[in-house]
């Protein structure tokens, strides 16, 4: 080989090259910045900051992801003539920058777990990064808001709500919505509060649940909640809800009965859910189904309205489903006449035909006659 050929210089990977200037401040970063571990860190409250632990995580496992492509493919394309010094040094750098990744996720996790550990150790939550979730909380009647209301201006709150913490730092109310509420409407700053780490997918779930072990849950509100958790898992069956939430599968059956009322009667129930029962419900969806969605609608308006009890619109809508009858009249007795003298009176009620003879003479002849005669109209039917 010439000199000419020795001063010649090395191929250059461009695909190396260009991954070893985009990680070449990571590297700098990890190693003159290394992350400051979590239990260093200022001592904060633990749920306050699980939210923000888990998006962290999730942002070093994506950079690790990302990381581990490039590397894959700078080792493939390494056959296309990159020296192997570029390729190590490019593999050393990667490497250096996952394992400095994946001890601050290790971090992250220890953090976590020390946080589920304090799951059920009561904390002021600040209510203004508190929300609620549609669908989860139990509707209270007027009289039973005052109730609680009364009971709490007077009393320290003994239950804290259940919270599950939310990827924004903030949290969702899983139990005590209604407690919640007192605390915004009185203009509290904070709350009585317990975390729960469950699954994101069992959160409305669990909140059903929990409303279910009040007697005040209407009927109404329990077919909704039982109705959403057999839509959302169709492998589920009536029996298996009702396990679950430790009731009769008879309870769970009969609650579907709302499900045979008319369509328009939804809208006004989901508003009013405490107005119409189980029973009255199963009652009016009898009449639905033959017909009578009408008068079913004008009992369910009355009884939502105040017009009526259940009860009286039940029975509202059963005289609406009854057909109008004429009173049946019955016919004029027939006098059959000798000259002006009554030779015999002949009176029909439904299926009984009466003959009243003057005389017992008469009433003996007539009657082979009229055998006869009855005969002839046997015989006539048979054809």
């Amino acid at each position: 080989m010439s000199k000419k050929d020795d001063k010649r210089p090395p191929r250059v990977n461009k695909l190396a090259a260009r991954l070893l200037g985009q990680t070449a401040n990571l590297e700098r970063n990890v190693s003159e910045n290394p992350p400051t571990p979590i239990a260093s860190q200022r001592n904060v409250t633990m749920p306050g900051q699980l939210g923000a632990f888990r998006i962290e995580a999730q942002k070093y496992q994506a950079k690790i992801d990302e990381l581990q492509r490039q590397l894959d493919a700078a080792v493939a394309k390494q056959a296309d003539g990159g020296s192997d010094e570029e390729s190590a040094e490019l593999r050393a750098r990667l490497v250096q920058l996952q394992e400095a990744s994946q001890a601050e996720v290790e971090a992250l996790k220890a953090a976590l777990d020390e946080a589920a550990r304090n799951t059920g150790k009561p904390f002021d939550a600040p209510a203004n990064r508190i929300r609620k979730v549609a669908g989860r909380q139990r509707l209270l009647t007027e009289a039973e808001k005052e109730a609680l209301y009364a009971n709490l201006d007077n009393n320290k709150l003994v239950t804290p709500v259940t919270l599950r913490p939310a990827p924004d730092g903030g949290y969702e109310v899983v139990s005590g919505h209604n407690r919640f509420d007192f605390y915004v409407d009185r203009g509290r700053a904070t709350i009585p509060a317990v975390l729960d780490l469950s699954d994101d997918e069992y959160a409305d779930r669990d909140a059903f649940y929990a409303n279910l072990l009040h007697n005040s849950l209407t009927d109404y509100a329990k077919y909704v909640g039982f109705k959403k958790l057999l839509a959302e898992d169709q492998t589920l069956t009536v029996a298996d809800v009702a396990k679950h939430a430790g009731v009769p599968r008879t309870t769970v059956a009969n609650l579907m009965v709302f499900d045979e009322l008319p369509a328009a009667a939804v809208p006004l129930l989901d508003a009013h859910p405490d107005k119409l029962g189980r029973n009255a419900a199963a009652e009016l969806a009898a009449l639905h189904a033959k017909g009578h969605t009408e008068g079913v609608m004008q009992a369910i308006d009355a009884i939502i309205s105040g017009a009526a009890t259940q009860s009286q619109g039940v029975a509202m809508a059963t005289r609406s489903s009854r057909r109008a009858v004429a009173p049946r009249v019955a016919p004029a007795p027939v006098t059959v006449r000798s000259g002006r003298a009554t030779y015999c009176k002949v009176q029909q009620a439904k299926k009984v035909l009466r003959l009243e003879f003057a005389t017992d003479v008469d009433a003996q002849l007539a009657m082979s006659e009229i055998t006869k005669a009855l005969q002839v109209l046997a015989d006539g039917s048979k054809k």
